[in-house]
């Protein structure tokens, strides 16, 4: 099976010129998606203004975003890991633990959905729920990249060549942490 992979061009490693080429690509992509959120924000200060529902519970709010603030924490220092020791076991041990604190964010964010804590009829609400359903639906995609590069490292020895799955996860898991903290502020700050 590898040497048809290597046929195909499919198993070659990575020079370091074409790993620069994958990450500015990839943190392109990434940066694009900022764009839904901007968006969103703008749709918010359109339909809701600045106003901010007093039934909306900031506490969970910021439960929420200290939960993503502490996972992006956790998934950053993975780079910083791989980087310098290369243990594959911290590594995934590391991932595994930004992953759960993710599902509980997810997981906060629902009882907040449960417990009807704004309106989804009321403005303010329609673009809570907007929001927060983006803030999901980015944190899953996060997630299955996660768990791609908790399964590649369990899977593959991590050579620096290597390495661009862990990467990669953990790039665009701060763009959703990031993204998740900033609609924080916007929902319930400004």
């Amino acid at each position: 099976m590898s040497s048809q992979l290597e046929q195909l061009g499919l198993e070659k490693e990575l020079t370091p010129r074409n790993y620069r080429a994958v990450r500015f690509g990839f943190l392109f992509f990434v940066a694009t998606q900022i764009v839904p959120y901007v968006v969103l924000y703008e749709a918010k200060y359109v339909y809701a203004g600045s106003y901010v529902s007093p039934r909306a519970s900031q506490i969970l709010g910021v439960v929420t975003a200290a939960l993503m603030l502490l996972s992006l924490i956790v998934a950053w220092g993975v780079m910083r890991l791989s980087r310098e020791s290369g243990d594959q076991q911290a590594i995934r041990s590391r991932l595994k633990v930004a992953a759960v604190l993710g599902i509980f964010a997810i997981l906060t964010t629902f009882y907040q959905w449960s417990g009807r804590y704004t309106s989804p009829q009321s403005r303010f609400g329609e673009m809570f729920f907007a929001i927060t359903g983006a803030d999901i639906v980015y944190a899953v995609v996060g997630l299955i990249m996660l768990w791609a590069a908790i399964s590649r490292a369990g899977r593959i020895n991590l050579k620096p060549e290597k390495y661009w799955t862990v990467e990669a996860g953990v790039y665009f898991w701060a763009f959703v942490a990031l993204a998740w903290i900033a609609s924080w502020i916007v929902v319930y700050l400004l």
